[in-house]
């Protein structure tokens, strides 16, 4: 009653304002929309969805659809969560399980508000269309023939790149499909459902899209079983209405039981007086008829089809309009006189009860005059003594946090911060430790199963009689019976003292996995819960206003997070995840880049080398510059094989460019610098290990780096260690190669690309003065001297033996020296027209007697049949060529000039 009481409000306030001068139903409707639907699932209220389909039905009388679609189409996009409503997670995490995406139709059709569906699934057609939804997937169902409809559906979700789509049953063709089975067959709306379902079935898109001219592309909505047993139904639907309009088309027209009442006066009132006409329903029959046809017609689906050579059955005219979706509704098979006989019935209705008398209604207690003001205190203190007196606000208890606040004190004491920090991580090691060992119990169980499984059974051998009957004579003598043989074979047995260890191996490791699927305590959680909301404070607090108490606040605690790192805590992941994030915030908040810190952070990882991956990041010694050689010789010191891969780690730390650069060391620091490297290399041995291998690169081009800083403030120091090394055959050959690439003798390797450890290589040669060169000359030839007079060994069977190793790098920087020299004083004889052969003669017998020099102390002797170098006796024959040469140069120019 009170839902026809709004009913009969709305319906005159529609009326209303049709009048002239006033607003128009436009306005009322989206007034009337706006009102019903701001509850919350509204569409799940069975007296707002009877109001909203008079409302729909209105709108589709007063030709205002369009309005009203407008409203729902925006409540649509926000339930598909088009503009981020959290307030239906629930519906789009359904729709992401597989589920039906949200819709204002429950389920997929609605038999009793049919105008509601009809102007909802006009809206959601609206929603297909502007998304270009439907002609994608009807593209990719065209494009390939093997493609289900679910598939074209995902896919062209994917192309298109929308945020979220309707699911598979709420595409528009299943949902006009669903309606039509719904909808009651003298229903005034159900030709137009049938049309627009027939729209989408007996589409031929192909020419849009390019593509050849085919069938209807509706039979590849339906080929799976479900969707074929929907198809047969409608055929059948369309049969069953075809008889009913058959029938109701041989019935006479009946006059109508309602007589309008004495001074009833309503605008735009019907003034027909009978129900549907039989024409109409005749009409109907004829239309349903030809549906039918299209649907049963597999011609149409599987090929194109030439319209106008139809039968007269098919209505090629219409069929036509259909195939080419023309948006243009056949209103003239709307049953106009049922659409006003039922706005008149439920009006009718409202003037029965209104012109009831009172002592009718009064007498009557189910009946409530709600047109009544003066009832209206009555009846709501008649309602409230209906309901329990309420009862009195609960005593309010005061709740203890879960977890407990962060004292102020901790983040201004170390000694406070360290013990908030022991007491909750030591509860996170303590599960860690916990699930370790559970771990290791089930590993062993595991192997113990694993080992026990093969003794399971077992072959024995036993003794089987068999009986081999006699199935026929033999020679003309009868059978004497079956013969019994014995037979020995190894038959398997079941050992049950294995298969009861067995049993109780898998019954205790059932039991450890219903341990370990149990949630952890609370106690672990408020631990972890306390010290992040500690870092948090202390973070803010540093980074609002950083002091020195809160800086050695958050060191305490780094170091304190630092020291619960251990086997235990790296081996469980969730604590190792956990404590590697404490250790990152606090370490680029209070280490890192902190002077004070880089010989602390660096001592640790030396002592603890696991820890070397979770530290390093936070290892900065260009940080520190005065304390960068310190630094750097506690690496040096550490380096072994077996550390390698930490010395690397730590050497890449350290930016040795930007420190020569930026901090400008004095001579006495990089001479120390150098001396390390060099011990560093020599540490890596002549044919450094493969482990070695990633430390030694970086050890070369710190070598590099620190020859060109102010060349040549090092090269003295860098000659003088590689020679005195190599005397020993302590350093490897590519020392001295990369020190020749440098200096510009032999060029870099053609097969080297440049890297970033191998940048140095291309970088601009040094360049030698012609006193640098005179000097290395004459140190190297006292250098091979000494050490030729230094051992009788070496005395008697020369250097070559010593320095085989370094022969082709020493002969090539030798080559290169003396090179030098002779280009030098040819460029000085150049400048002297008379006597310079003699001094060129004087500069190569000097440079012959360093090349003897050299290569006395490079020779080996005659008996051991060993070849003394080749390079150094092309020298030295290419000097005394020169040497003959000038000399006859000098002869001729001493001659006197004869005048003919």
């Amino acid at each position: 009653m009170t839902s026809v009481c709004v009913f009969f409000l709305f319906q005159t306030h529609v009326v209303e304002s049709c009048r002239p001068g006033r607003v128009g139903p436009a306005a009322v409707l989206e007034f009337w929309v706006g009102i019903l639907t701001q509850q919350n699932l509204w569409y799940r209220d069975r007296t707002v969805l009877f109001l909203m389909d008079q409302i729909c039905r209105s709108a589709f009388t007063h030709h205002q659809e369009e309005c009203v679609q407008r409203l729902l189409y925006q409540q649509h996009k926000i339930a598909l969560g088009y503009h981020g409503d959290r307030g239906l997670l629930s519906s789009l995490v359904g729709w992401i399980a597989g589920n039906a995406t949200p819709s204002f139709i429950e389920g997929q059709s609605l038999s009793g508000e049919v105008w509601f569906a009809w102007l909802v699934l006009n809206m959601e057609g609206m929603f297909e269309e502007d998304s270009q939804l439907r002609r994608c997937v009807e593209h990719e169902l065209l494009s390939d023939p093997n493609l289900s409809p679910d598939q074209a559906l995902k896919k062209a979700q994917q192309r298109l790149k929308l945020p979220v789509a309707p699911s598979l049953q709420r595409l528009q063709v299943y949902r006009w499909a669903c309606q039509a089975l719904a909808t009651p067959p003298d229903h005034p709306l159900l030709p137009l459902i049938w049309q627009r379902f027939l729209q989408l079935y007996l589409r031929q898109p192909g020419p849009e899209y390019g593509l050849d001219a085919g069938g209807c592309i509706g039979r590849r909505f339906f080929q799976n079983s479900s969707q074929a047993v929907l198809l047969r139904d409608l055929r059948q639907r369309l049969q069953e209405v075809s008889d009913f309009h058959h029938t109701a088309s041989q019935a006479l027209r009946v006059p109508p039981t309602h007589t309008p009442s004495q001074g009833e006066d309503r605008p735009n009132s019907p003034p027909h007086l009978f129900l549907t006409s039989p024409q109409l329903h005749t009409e109907l029959v004829r239309l349903f008829g030809v549906f039918a046809v299209w649907l049963d017609d597999e011609t149409l689906q599987k090929k194109e089809v030439y319209l106008p050579s139809l039968p007269p059955q098919y209505d090629p005219h219409r069929l036509a309009k259909v195939m080419h979706k023309q948006q243009e509704l056949w209103v003239e098979y709307v049953d106009q006189e049922r659409v006003q006989y039922d706005e008149r019935e439920v009006l009718d209705l409202w003037d029965k009860v209104k012109n009831e008398p009172t002592f009718i209604q009064s007498n009557n207690p189910a009946f409530t005059d709600y047109t009544n003001p003066s009832a209206a205190r009555k009846r709501i203190q008649s309602n409230l003594q209906k309901h329990a007196i309420p009862r009195p606000l609960p005593e309010l208890q005061s709740q203890r946090a879960p977890v407990p606040e962060v004292p102020s004190a901790c983040l201004a004491d170390p000694a406070a911060a360290s013990t908030l920090l022991q007491q909750d991580l030591s509860c996170l090691q303590e599960q860690a430790r916990f699930a370790v060992s559970r771990e290791a119990q089930q590993v062993a169980l595991e192997s113990e199963l694993l080992e026990s499984l093969p003794l399971l059974y077992r072959n024995r051998p036993e003794q089987v009689t068999m009986a081999l009957e006699c199935r026929g004579q033999r020679g003309g003598q009868p059978c004497q019976g079956a013969a019994h043989i014995t037979v020995t074979c190894e038959c398997v047995q079941k050992q049950e003292a294995v298969e009861t260890q067995i049993v109780s191996l898998r019954s205790d490791i059932k039991q450890l996995q219903t341990e370990a699927k149990t949630p952890p305590p609370q106690s672990l959680a408020q631990a972890a819960v306390h010290t992040e909301n500690f870092i948090t404070a202390l973070v803010n607090l540093y980074k609002a206003k950083p002091t020195a108490a809160v800086q050695s606040v958050g060191v305490a605690a780094f170091y304190k997070v630092v020291s619960f790192v251990c086997e235990d805590t790296l081996h469980h992941p969730p604590t190792r995840q956990y404590l590697s994030s404490c250790v990152e915030i606090l370490g680029q908040v209070f280490i890192q880049g902190t002077q004070a810190e880089c010989g602390r952070v660096l001592s640790t990882i030396l002592e603890q080398r696991r820890l070397c991956p979770l530290l390093s990041p936070f290892f900065t010694p260009n940080a520190a510059p005065n304390q960068l050689v310190s630094l750097y010789k506690e690496v040096v010191t550490s380096l072994h094989p077996d550390s390698a891969d930490v010395i690397f780690m730590l050497l890449t730390k350290f930016d040795l460019s930007a420190w020569l650069s930026k901090a400008e060391p004095v001579f006495s620091e990089r001479s120390r610098l150098v001396e390390l490297v060099h011990t560093a290399l020599c540490s890596c041995g002549r044919d450094p290990e493969a482990d070695l291998l990633t430390p030694f690169h970086l050890f070369t081009r710190h070598w590099t780096l620190l020859l060109r800083h102010h060349f040549p403030d090092h090269y003295s120091d860098c000659l003088r260690l590689l020679m005195t090394s190599s005397t020993e055959q302590l350093l490897s050959p590519e020392c001295w190669r990369v020190t020749l690439c440098v200096l510009g003798v032999s060029p870099p390797p053609c097969n080297t690309k440049p890297t970033a450890d191998t940048v140095y290589l291309t970088l601009p040669c040094l360049l030698i003065g012609p006193t640098q060169v005179e000097e290395t000359v004459d140190w190297l030839c006292e250098y091979f001297q000494r050490c030729r007079l230094s051992k009788s060994n070496l005395r008697s069977f020369g250097l070559y033996s010593a320095w085989a190793p370094y022969i082709s790098e020493v002969t090539t920087f030798w080559g290169y020296l003396i090179g030098y020299l002779i280009d030098l004083q040819l460029s000085a004889c150049a400048r002297e027209p008379l006597g310079g052969a003699r001094v060129l003669k004087g500069a190569v017998l000097c440079k012959v007697n360093w090349v003897s020099v050299l290569s006395d102390s490079l020779q080996t002797p005659a008996s051991t049949n060993t070849n003394i170098h080749t390079d150094s006796h092309k020298m030295l024959v290419y000097l005394l060529y020169m040497l003959v040469f000038l000399t006859k140069e000098e002869q001729l120019l001493s001659q006197p000039v004869r005048e003919n």
